[in-house]
């Protein structure tokens, strides 16, 4: 079912629920009416009787026929009557002198038990002169036809005649105005709810129209067509929505240049970054880099060199992004340049520095280790610029390549002129170097706690034996189960150096 059939439908119950309950509320109070007015008609007619009895009673001692006409003459209601029954002692006790069809039939036995209960209690009452009340019983003669139907009636006692005044009169008739009430109500009911219905059903397709439009709209952005637009005007909710939706598709068309240069920049990335780890005889080497966006900071290369040395570069650029992406390119391509010409590391970093102090953003900069493997000597010469240290493990034993004391340490661009210091070390046979950028060790769990490099050098030598490829892999899924596998806050990177 649609939301706007669901409205419709919540809409017309309401109407249906609000309008019974006003018409169940106004039955019953008027159902309470009738019934009393049925009572106080009832009352009337037998008070009448009874004065007109009573002013006769003034001047004539005995009953005239004229009398009992115009008692016999009282209505109550369609076809109520008026009787009079006689409680006089003897075979006259309770015989009907007054009644449209029974007259001089005696009610006085167990046949017309509520006619005799009526007399006994007027006895018990000592034949009190005006002795009232009511009766309610089923009608035991077939005048009019209704034997058996419900009857309620007023009695009075004219103690001079010895007279029991009774009006009496049908509930189905005295009630019927009540019944008519209750069939009025019923097709007011209904008719409301018709009126609601087409009401509701119009002024919710009002409403609805820009809602379906906006579901339009929606299908046509997710085509790919930004060329669209509600253009609703409201000062509603709907038209508050539908402006929003505009300056949403308005963005999306505005940024549309911006995706398609990220997807520039991260194909320049991917072309900048080494398609594959090489072969270098003497070494087993494997990398990998995960952005955190779209495009990242990190980046790492490999350099064959003069003599058959190998170079190893990975950086990491301050902040992420296209902007990122940007430096890092610059970078790559200024310490590719560099590494032509120089052939100590620290030389290459002091004027890739210098580069990039010139080029980039005072906010920009770089954090670089640039290491050349020598396959004649089994050296590493290696320089630092702000990068975190690469692990050596060697005999079980995972600990920090060691870091120049005297010269700088900053990362690359920050000022104008540096000076790093290049440092030596000897490898062996089975040794295993590991360098990465913070991104692994910076990486939170769910309590903000930083994985750290003690988890992290303890996972490398855990995972010592396995291959530089198996080795990251472990290394990475480590991580990501220590954070939760959650979106990654920085750059990743890792590259694996064996010594055969």
């Amino acid at each position: 079912m649609s939301f706007r059939a669901k409205l419709i439908l919540v809409s017309v119950l309401l109407i249906v629920l609000t309008v019974a309950m006003a018409g169940f509320l106004g039955y019953r109070e008027s159902k309470s009416k009738i019934k009393q007015l049925a009572r106080e008609l009832l009352i009337a007619q037998t008070e009448q009787a009874f004065a007109l009895c009573a002013h006769h009673n003034k001047t004539s001692s005995v009953p005239s026929e004229e009398l009992m006409q115009e008692i016999a003459a009282l209505q109550i209601a369609e076809t109520g009557y008026m009787a009079v029954i006689k409680n006089a002692d003897g075979p006259d006790k309770g015989i009907l002198i007054i009644h449209p069809e029974e007259i001089g039939t005696n009610l006085y036995n167990n046949n017309f038990k509520h006619i005799k209960k009526v007399i006994d209690d007027i006895d018990k009452a000592g034949q009190q002169n005006g002795f009232s009340g009511y009766t309610f019983y089923r009608q035991g003669t077939k005048t009019l036809g209704r034997l058996g139907d419900k009857k309620i009636g007023y009695y009075k006692y004219f103690a001079p005649w010895k007279w029991v005044i009774l009006a009496t009169g049908y509930e189905d008739d005295v009630f019927s105005s009540r019944d008519q009430l209750r069939a009025t109500l019923f097709q007011i009911v209904i008719l409301v709810m018709l009126v609601g219905v087409i009401i509701v059903f119009g002024v919710i397709r009002v409403m609805f129209k820009p809602v379906q439009r906006l579901t339009e709209i929606t299908k046509e952005v997710a085509r790919g067509n930004w060329n669209v637009s509600i253009n609703y005007q409201s000062n509603d909710e709907i038209g508050a929505l539908s402006q929003a939706f505009d300056r949403m598709v308005k963005s999306l068309r505005e940024n549309a240049s911006l995706w398609h240069e990220f997807n520039v920049a991260r194909d320049m990335q991917a072309q900048m970054l080494p398609a594959s780890s090489p072969k270098v005889d003497g070494l087993s080497i494997k990398a990998r880099s995960i952005p955190a966006k779209e495009v990242g900071g990190d980046f790492y290369d490999f350099l064959a060199l003069e003599d058959g040395r190998f170079g190893v570069v990975i950086g990491d650029v301050s902040g992420h992004g296209l902007s990122a992406a940007m430096v890092m390119t610059a970078a790559m391509g200024t310490v590719r340049f560099a590494a032509e010409g120089k052939t100590q590391t620290n030389e290459v970093l002091n004027m890739v520095s210098a580069r990039l102090n010139k080029d980039t953003q005072s906010n920009m900069f770089v954090a670089l280790f640039y290491g050349i493997f020598d396959p004649k000597t089994k050296q590493l010469h290696y320089t630092n610029a702000g990068q975190t240290m690469p692990y050596l493990h060697r005999n079980g034993k995972t600990e920090f390549l060691p870091q120049a004391e005297n010269s700088d340490r900053f990362p690359l661009g920050i000022v104008p002129t540096t000076i790093y210091e290049q440092l030596t070390i000897d490898l062996h046979s089975g040794d295993r170097l590991v360098f990465y950028t913070d991104g692994i060790v910076d990486a939170m769990n769910g309590n903000f706690e930083s994985y750290g490099f003690d988890r992290f050098s303890e996972s490398i030598r855990r995972n010592s034996d396995c291959t530089p490829a198996d080795a990251i892999e472990r290394l990475v899924a480590g991580m990501k189960l220590y954070s939760g596998d959650a979106n990654f806050h920085d750059d990743v990177t890792l590259v694996i150096v064996e010594i055969e």
